[in-house]
């Protein structure tokens, strides 16, 4: 699917208004202070995310995605330090860093990366470091779902330090939670 639709997602997306790339590059500049902060944007697309981070004065910022055209289109923008092409589903995450923080926009829901995403990550986070994710309306109301995400914040004792409410694609009225928990 992500294949074939990388020549049309950001018009897509932004003909929609995606508003939450935007939202997870604010909560970053919020609460990283280190404008040279390494930072990882997981199941980052054609770069949209990127670019909302690049815009709030971050610049080492790596991207991974698992569309090999998703990422050939990222990398035309010339957003990212490194891209790595990796399936956020998989068990095994094979990264060459440690992040002060990892961001996930619009990429953690049940017919995406599923909440073991977010488990895999946190060993290539640096102490005290921030996962940035969001979870639109529709992985926020599957209780499971949600579930299985707390218990993941719960078991390895980060800590939520905002969770905030608001557009995700407001052109549809879908929202979405911000996360921002620290290591």
């Amino acid at each position: 699917m992500y294949n074939n639709w990388y020549l049309s997602y950001d018009e897509e997306l932004t003909n929609n208004n995606y508003i939450t790339p935007k939202r997870c590059s604010e909560a970053l500049e919020k609460y990283l202070f280190n404008k040279q902060g390494d930072i990882l944007d997981l199941g980052c697309g054609t770069g949209l995310s990127g670019k909302e981070i690049i815009s709030k004065g971050f610049n080492q910022v790596d991207g991974t995605d698992f569309s090999e055209k998703m990422l050939q289109e990222a990398d035309s923008k010339k957003i990212y330090r490194n891209l790595f092409l990796h399936d956020l589903n998989s068990d095994v995450y094979n990264f060459d860093n440690k992040y002060d923080a990892i961001v996930a926009a619009g990429v953690i829901s049940p017919n995406h990366a599923k909440p073991k995403a977010l488990k895999n990550c946190i060993e290539f986070i640096k102490p005290n470091g921030l996962i940035i994710f969001s979870l639109n309306d529709h992985a926020y109301n599957d209780l499971d779902f949600l579930g299985k995400i707390h218990s993941i914040i719960d078991d390895y004792n980060l800590k939520i330090i905002e969770k905030k409410y608001g557009d995700h694609l407001s052109k549809i009225s879908l929202k979405s939670w911000i996360y921002v928990v620290k290591k």
